[in-house]
């Protein structure tokens, strides 16, 4: 399934010197991204008429495209993409590095203790306490491409006898009440339950798994958790966060060229950020997705330079057949262990929602899953023409035409547009915020999907969320995600057509209203949604750095208009009298919720 068509394959290669492995693999650190694992030991390359190739290998479900070897300006392309992305999309510093190990290993020790006394008040053994409790890493972290500003993905295992519930409520609060810890904002109702912190400036997305069975004396989770096994008779909760961590640890073990995989990945991802198509909440790709991708190309072409790969990536996922699935090894079936028996597995063949998927992208552990159960017929459509406008622009890159940068360039979401539709979420509180944000932009696909229905027009969904820059005074935090949206004769506009959104609006809008803290909050948020123009864009969409400058300098003029006051008494501004009278609240804005800025 999912083959590439013979006009890919018979595609010349080029020559030069295989990539290099390291074959040595050492035990990595706290949740520090795996080693490099190296190729089969197998008979030395040939040359060809084509070039120079290397030895017969197979990785994946196919035999590879191509066993071509890069040749010297391959490898000098690939040198010159890795300095380009290098000056926009730094990879993280080795001081940077070190605070962030320094924090999984804090967060580790206090999980640590925290799991041993719940488990002891629970009754187990004390031979048994430090059984099954480790902290480890997923996603990109895990895979070896980091950033500075980039989250870790964080899994705590626990053993059986700590519950998910003991976790998201007295594990928490320590986790709140650590004075290195400035944002901790709990999610335990969410399709993956996760907590959200930061730790020294470090963005940590914590997840818990909750072991079914003890381990054996001396088992290590981490590695207990690579084995099917592990799964049986877990919750299902469980099932899905650990899989987070195994199917990342797959994906490594699947690729030619760990080392190859990571630079061409961290591109794609920069380039997938930089075009507004990085968000599988939206119904685009996430991180997970993009992993999977280029981790296929490197066993398609398991020799090629990241140039290379990069070309490859654009037109294969271009002139792939969707109706097939990308995978990068064969799915494995549910198995007859009483214990498993309840997981779902990926099979279009037999299950009915699984045949709806538009762009499927199979996980490699199991259960198998699809990554893009979100992608819609107009993300899709996007998607796309993504992925012919990189190709295009690679090759003019090679034909030396253009720059790596030009292949990154940002999409032009506010000139490329007329009409947007525009959701400001507003909040006067972090936890409020953060929350009613998160819940927003989770919900935003159900407005995409009704508003593709729409006779007349094409919509385009924006994954950035802007900050509001106080642009209204009331609210002191607040972001706007915008929707555009484009009138085609293609899509059955013509002149005098009146196009009605009252009906995919008001069912996003009856969505959130069933928000189950609502009540809770009550006063405390509120959600803006408009229509409107280009020429009614505000400050803060057209131009995000000026409106934020702006912003910054009001606050500097507030503080320093407060700190000029003089009481008659004496009193310093904000001082508490007796009563509460006389306390001076903080200006709008001074305390902001972090927002993603190109995420």
């Amino acid at each position: 399934p999912g083959s590439a068509s013979p006009a890919i394959a018979a595609l010349p290669a080029t020559i030069g010197p295989p990539p290099t492995n390291s074959p040595t693999q050492q035990q990595p650190q706290v949740g520090s991204p795996a080693p490099a694992a190296a190729l089969p030991a197998v008979a030395v390359g040939v040359k060809t008429a084509e070039g120079r190739t290397g030895p017969p290998v197979k990785f994946g479900v196919t035999d590879p495209i191509s066993l071509q070897e890069p040749s010297e300006s391959d490898r000098l392309l690939s040198d010159k993409m890795r300095e380009d992305l290098e000056a926009e999309f730094p990879t993280e510093t080795v001081e940077g590095m070190a605070r962030r190990q320094a924090v999984l290993r804090e967060i580790e020790h206090m999980f640590a203790e925290w799991a041993h006394g719940v488990a002891a008040e629970a009754g187990a053994a004390d031979d048994s306490l430090r059984q099954g409790v480790k902290v480890t890493t997923l996603g990109s972290y895990r895979l070896g491409v980091v950033h500075p500003g980039s989250d870790i993905d964080t899994l705590c295992i626990g053993p059986p006898n700590v519950r998910r519930e003991d976790f998201f409520a007295s594990f928490v609060v320590q986790l709140d009440q650590h004075p290195d810890v400035t944002e901790c904002v709990p999610i335990p109702d969410a399709y993956t339950p996760i907590v959200k912190l930061k730790m020294r400036g470090v963005c940590i997305d914590l997840l818990f798994a909750r072991l079914a069975q003890a381990l054996p004396p001396g088992g290590d989770p981490e590695e207990e958790a690579k084995d099917d096994a592990v799964l049986s008779n877990m919750d299902e909760k469980s099932v899905r966060c650990m899989n987070g961590f195994r199917v990342a640890d797959q994906i490594l073990q699947l690729v030619p060229n760990q080392d190859t995989f990571r630079q061409t990945l961290r591109f794609v991802k920069y380039w997938a950020r930089r075009r507004g198509i990085y968000s599988n909440v939206l119904g685009f790709f996430g991180g997970i997705t993009w992993s999977l991708l280029v981790a296929r190309v490197c066993q398609l072409y398991p020799y090629y330079a990241p140039s290379q790969l990069a070309n490859r990536f654009f037109r294969l996922y271009l002139q792939w057949h969707w109706t097939k699935p990308v995978m990068l090894c064969e799915i494995v079936e549910p198995r007859s262990d009483p214990g498993l028996a309840g997981l779902k597995v990926w099979n279009p063949k037999t299950n009915a929602a699984d045949r709806q998927h538009v762009m499927p992208v199979i996980t490699p552990a199991f259960p198998a899953m699809n990554s893009t159960y979100n992608v819609t017929e107009t993300t899709k459509r996007i998607l796309l023409e993504e992925f012919r406008r990189g190709f295009e622009t690679v090759r003019l890159v090679e034909q030396q035409k253009a720059t790596w940068s030009k292949v990154c360039e940002p999409f032009p979401f506010f000139e490329q547009f007329h009409h947007f539709i525009s959701l400001e979420v507003l909040a006067n509180s972090d936890e409020v915020y953060n929350k009613f944000s998160g819940l927003v932009e989770s919900k935003l696909r159900i407005l995409v999907m009704q508003l593709e229905a729409v006779k007349g027009m094409y919509i385009h969904p924006n994954p950035l969320q802007y900050d509001l820059c106080g642009s209204d005074l009331d609210w002191p935090l607040g972001c706007a995600m915008f929707v555009a949206m484009s009138f085609s004769k293609d899509a059955g506009a013509h002149p005098g057509l009146t196009v009605d959104l009252r009906g995919p609006v008001t069912q996003l809008m009856d969505v959130i209203n069933q928000w189950a803290e609502k009540d809770a909050f009550a006063g405390q948020f509120k959600l803006r949604v408009r229509r409107i123009s280009s020429a009614e864009l505000p400050e803060y969409a057209r131009d995000p750095a000026a409106a934020m400058a702006k912003r910054r300098q009001q606050l500097q003029q507030q503080h320093q208009q407060q700190a000029q006051v003089v009481r008659v008494d004496g009193e310093p501004p904000g001082t508490k009298r007796p009563g509460g009278a006389g306390a001076e609240s903080e200006p709008p804005g001074a305390k902001r919720a972090r927002t993603e800025s190109g995420k």
